[in-house]
Parts: C-alpha cells; sequence; structure tokens
C-alpha cells in the first residue's frame, strides 16, 4: 500500500507566502524549522560582477569534491550557460580558482569543506577566532568545526554569524551611502544576535545600572582585548551613561596608542561617542596628559553647537538615533525586552550610521529627513515605554536637550577628579565660572533630566520644599492660582516628587472642585497637564492620573485651555504610566483614548490620531480590546 505523501513542507511554504517578506525570510533561514518541516534549502551563489550564478548544493559539492580529492581542477554548472573550470593551487593554504573566459578569479578558500583537521583548524583560528564574535559563539563553532567537514546549511549558518559582525555591518552600511537608494533593513538591521555582538548580552538587567553592575563590563573588556581601536570604538558607541562609561579602563594601554586613538575620535567620531570619550579621558587625564587639548577641543565643540540649527552635529545624533529607535519599534524588535535595551541598541546603531556618514562626507547636510522617517513611530513608543520605564519622556529626545545632557555628563566627570584636574583651560571649562564655562551653559532646569537610555532610574534629589511650599499653605478654599504649581511644572523632570505631593495636588483638585486660574497666560495650561501627568507617572499614582483626566475634561469644558487630539494623547499616556501592570494600563488607556475620540477634532486631527491609535496598537497588541470604540469613533470621523 502506498504512503500518503509527506505534505508539510508544501503547507508549510504555502502559509508562508501569507506573511511579510521579513518574516518569511527570517523563517526559512531558520535550520530547525527547515528539518521540522522536512525542507531543504538549496540557496543561490551568485558573482554579482560577472552576472554568474551557481546553485548552493552544486557549487558546494564541487568544491568539497576538488579541495578533497586529487585533481587540480572539475567543472561545475552554473544556473545559465556552460560549464566553468575550477581549479585548485595545493599547499599548507590551499588557493581556489574560478576561470570565467581568459579571467582567472580567486574565490575564498572554503576551509572548512575541507577533510583535513589540521586545515579546518588553522583557518577557523584565522578567519573566525579573530573576528569580533563573542567567545561563547566561538566555542561553538571551534566545537562543530573540529567534528568535521561543515555541512551546507552550517556553512550559511557561519556566514550569517560572521555578516552580523559589527564592522562588516558597517562596512555594508558605507557601502550604502555610496547608492542613490539606501535601504533601512542595512541601516538598522533586524537580526536580534546582531545587537548581541553590538552592546552584549543584558541578563536579567532591568536598567542601564543593572546592565553595568551586570555583563556590561565583561563586553567591554572583551572588546578592549580583541582590538584597542576598533573594540574602544564600539564600546564608546553604547556607553550612552556615565554608569558604562566609567567600567572603560585604558590604564593598561600606551600613550601613544590613546592618543592617536583619541584624534581620531576628535575628528571622525560620532556624537555619542565623543562624549563618552570625554569621560574616559578624563578620568585618565593623570595618566595620559597628552589627552587634554583634544578634549578642550571635543567640549567647546559641543558647547558651542546652536541645537536649532538643523545642520548641527548634535540634531544629527538625536535625529539618527530617533530613525534607529522608531524602526526598532515598527518592525517590533525588542517588544519583550525593558525599554533601555532598545535605546541603548538605537543608540549605538545611530553611532555607527553617523561615522559612515561623516566618512561619506554627509555630516553638514539638513538631517531631519531621518527624523521623519521614523519619528511618528518613535514617539508613540516611547509613550508606551513609560508604563515600564516612567522618565522616558519622549520630549527629553531633542537637540537642545541632548546637547545639555552631553554638556552634563562632562561636567559631572570632571567634578569627581575636581582635585586631579591640573589648572588649564579644561580645569576652566569643567569647574569655571566664567563665560565660557559649562556651568554657564547648564544652567537650565532640564539639565539634569535623564539621558536618552536613563529612563528606568529614580528621578534625582528629592524635591526640596521651596518647590511645594506654595501648595502646602493652600486650603482649598477658592481657586488655585497658577503660580501655587510653578515649582512642579518647572522642576517635574530634574527632582523627585513623592507621593505625599501626589496626594496633597489630588487632595487640593477635589476640594476646589478643579477650579484652576490660568490667567494672564492661559497657554501655561497644557504645561501644567503635562506636569501633573509626569509626576502622577513617576509616582506610581494612578489616583492623580484619574484627577488630571478630570482636570483637562473641566479646563476643556469651561474654554480655559484648547489643545489638540495629539496633545490630549500625550497627557493620557503620560499619566496612564502611573499603573504599570498591562492590564490596568490597557484598561485606563483604553477609556481615557475612547472619551478624546469622541470630542470635538478636525478632520485632520481624526485622522492623525487615528493613525497614531493604530502605531499604539502595532507597539501593544493587547490594546486593541480596549480602544476599538476610540478607532471606530476616529474611522467614522476621518471620511
Amino acid at each position: 500500500m502506498a504512503e500518503d505523501p509527506d505534505l508539510r513542507g508544501p503547507l508549510a511554504l504555502s502559509l508562508l507566502r501569507l506573511f511579510p517578506d521579513s518574516v518569511r525570510q527570517d523563517v526559512a533561514r531558520d535550520v530547525s524549522f527547515q528539518k521540522k518541516q522536512g525542507l531543504k534549502a538549496d540557496s543561490t551563489a551568485s558573482l554579482d560582477w560577472l552576472g554568474i550564478s551557481f546553485k548552493g548544493s552544486t557549487l558546494t559539492e564541487a568544491l568539497r569534491t576538488l579541495i578533497n580529492g586529487s585533481d587540480d581542477f572539475i567543472l561545475v554548472k552554473p544556473i545559465d550557460g556552460d560549464p566553468l573550470e575550477l581549479s585548485i593551487e595545493r599547499g599548507p593554504k590551499p588557493k581556489l580558482f574560478l576561470r570565467v573566459e581568459e579571467n582567472r578569479l580567486q574565490l575564498p578558500s572554503f576551509w572548512m569543506l575541507s577533510e583535513d583537521n589540521e586545515v579546518r583548524l588553522s583557518s577557523f583560528s584565522e578567519d573566525v577566532e579573530r573576528a569580533n564574535l563573542p567567545a561563547a559563539v566561538i566555542a561553538t563553532w571551534k566545537e562543530r568545526v573540529q567534528a568535521g567537514p561543515l555541512t551546507e546549511e552550517e556553512m550559511d549558518e557561519l556566514k550569517q554569524s560572521l555578516d552580523l559582525v559589527p564592522q562588516t555591518v558597517a562596512q555594508r552600511i558605507c557601502e550604502q551611502f555610496k547608492q542613490p537608494d539606501g535601504r533601512v533593513d542595512v541601516l538598522v538591521p533586524r537580526e536580534l544576535e546582531y545587537y548581541r555582538f553590538l552592546i552584549g548580552e543584558r541578563g536579567d538587567a532591568s536598567n542601564v545600572e543593572e546592565y553595568a553592575k551586570g555583563y556590561a563590563k565583561q563586553h567591554i573588556e572583551s572588546l578592549l582585548r580583541w582590538d584597542f581601536k576598533r573594540g574602544l570604538a564600539q564600546c564608546l558607541s553604547f556607553c550612552a551613561s556615565p554608569t558604562l562609561s566609567a567600567l572603560v579602563d585604558i590604564s593598561n594601554r600606551t600613550a601613544p596608542e590613546v592618543e592617536q586613538f583619541y584624534t581620531w575620535l576628535c575628528e571622525h567620531g560620532d556624537s555619542f561617542s565623543q562624549v563618552a570619550g570625554i569621560e574616559v579621558g578624563i578620568r585618565s587625564l593623570q595618566q595620559f596628559s597628552g589627552l587634554e587639548p583634544v578634549l578642550v577641543r571635543m567640549i567647546k565643540r559641543i558647547r558651542d553647537q546652536d541645537p536649532d540649527i538643523k545642520t548641527s552635529r548634535v540634531a544629527l545624533a538625536v535625529n539618527l538615533m530617533v530613525f534607529a529607535d522608531g524602526e526598532m519599534s515598527r518592525v517590533g524588535m525588542f517588544r519583550n525586552e525593558p525599554p533601555f535595551w532598545r535605546r541603548m541598541a538605537a543608540v549605538a546603531q545611530a553611532s555607527m550610521i553617523e561615522r559612515e556618514l561623516l566618512a561619506a562626507g554627509g555630516g553638514d547636510e539638513d538631517s531631519s529627513s531621518w527624523l521623519s522617517l521614523r519619528a511618528e513611530y518613535f514617539f508613540m513608543q516611547s509613550l508606551v515605554d513609560l508604563r515600564r520605564q516612567p522618565r522616558c519622556i519622549p520630549e527629553l529626545i531633542s537637540a537642545t536637550q541632548l546637547r545639555l545632557d552631553f554638556l552634563m555628563r562632562a561636567r559631572i566627570v570632571g567634578h569627581n577628579p575636581a582635585d586631579d584636574l591640573p589648572e588649564g583651560p579644561l580645569r576652566d571649562l569643567l569647574l569655571g565660572a566664567g563665560e565660557g564655562s559649562l556651568e554657564k551653559h547648564t544652567a537650565f532646569p532640564t539639565a539634569s533630566a535623564p539621558g536618552p537610555i536613563e529612563g528606568g532610574l529614580e528621578g534625582g534629589a528629592v524635591a526640596p520644599d521651596v518647590l511645594i511650599e506654595n501648595l502646602r499653605k493652600l486650603d482649598g478654599d477658592k481657586a488655585l492660582d497658577i503660580q501655587a504649581f510653578t515649582g512642579l511644572v518647572n522642576f517635574c523632570l530634574t527632582y523627585r516628587f513623592d507621593e505625599e505631593v501626589a496626594a496633597m495636588i489630588v487632595s487640593l483638585l477635589k476640594k476646589v472642585q478643579y477650579r484652576v486660574n490660568l490667567r494672564p497666560d492661559p497657554g501655561v495650561g497644557f504645561a501644567l497637564m503635562m506636569s501633573l501627568a509626569i509626576i502622577a507617572a513617576s509616582t506610581r499614582h494612578p489616583a492623580l492620573a484619574n484627577e488630571v483626566r478630570i482636570l483637562v475634561r473641566v479646563l476643556r469644558r469651561r474654554g480655559d485651555i484648547v489643545t489638540s487630539t495629539d496633545d490630549q494623547m500625550r497627557i493620557a499616556l503620560i499619566a496612564c504610566a502611573s499603573r504599570p501592570d498591562l492590564a490596568d494600563w490597557c484598561k485606563a488607556v483604553g477609556e481615557w483614548l475612547t472619551e478624546i475620540a469622541h470630542g470635538e477634532m478636525s478632520l485632520n486631527e481624526a485622522r492623525g490620531g487615528r493613525s497614531r491609535l493604530h502605531i499604539l496598537c502595532h507597539a501593544v497588541p493587547e490594546l486593541w480590546p480596549h480602544v476599538a470604540k476610540a478607532d471606530a469613533a476616529l474611522a467614522a470621523m476621518s471620511h
């Protein structure tokens, strides 16, 4: 009796066609998936510059026969055209050649097909062990290479790992800038393995400080052992917080090595890496005093930038970070990771893009187009992140704020070894009080706000009593004056307000029945709503969030404030971050957004609001059942 045909493979391939290309490619490359479904992959090996292609299995078998046989040449059939001659020059390091007409072209050695264990291991040492791969990955591959020649599938798998080395990705990005149209998936790779190579293993860290105490030091030390210049450049790209740059130890290097690297960093480095390098350099100044001039140049360059100019380097840095982070959100990367981890990956990738863009001569152009490509995804994802890390306020990701953050990082590290800093221009910049000092350029409330990857950390100092003493004096017998909230509005991102302050605000709003006098400037109403929402989120105080929702509703009905649909959504999502539980958050967000969706708005506001609602649900699919009515209302108003 004939056996039933095995339909697993055809059925799996038919179902895969229902998914996007990126999903199909990722699944199709999965060896375990191929085995489970009874599939055998046959890749295509292309020599693009010659217009010649081979079936992967045909070329691999020909190479295997040639390398391990006694003949010095063999014929191999391309997909189109007549057979071509493959030849080998034998020796300690055999060389392979392909003859095309009158040309004899050298091919890679394909050492992994050799049956000679010594040949495989010596070539493995040169090609793989010296690559910038994690030690665990190298150990796994060494064990497989020792076991025998690799299969075609294993060769593809090894090539994929080597292709994901950060320095190889940087080369591909460089090539993109030579093309008329770039590919986003090359600029921001989608393979999570690549980001493990780039920024390390997270372990169980939930914020940057925990990562710094965990696997960060191991990853940084491994990179510095691998290659000082390239390894240090990679380290600095993801050290977007002083807690990480403090782990970079260059004390075992020579002065010429260090000074040569810093000369490169000053002239060719990206902005994020430069500020991390400034921190490392200041800490190392006693040993490497020759760094002072280059450190002064880099600090002054940051200080003298105008962040409002679209061609400024700090604008380029923030726009590339938004682009990278937004793209990661769009394709659903790091969805199950703490927000700081995606942000750190985005900073490191933005650093790489900026370096290659500078090398291609594009660093002086208007970079706002990078921002516009993925700004909406970035903004909505940042609002989603607040539930888990309530200080990830998207408004803090701007050129103005990033410049402040960079200068404050230099100031802070300069004050730590204040007694060790020699007299001179660097000391004047970091510790002085003159017109050119950093003190004069960082005298803003948000100078102490969290950096791009620090949203999961608690705020700095507890808010001083002077900021809330006006609130304490109020008894709730008359309308609240806006001046009572001045301290909250100006410093809600700088200081840590506790639950007592949140409860005090709740009590006052109820007592005065939400009567708040916004005169003489009704425009401060939005700033007040935002600051109260931020305090509700940072103190995890759902009761204050509820009061903010009522206050916004009352002030809008009275005509005291006029807020766009976008602004209302921002206030709602920030305030709802007071609920860290996903189910509670979804319920609160759904109710508030449904209320907003049934309010008055223009056609463009309805269309924009619906677009942002869909992106929000793309980031958090669990939200869909709670916003179905809001979506229906916005859809009705969009036509």
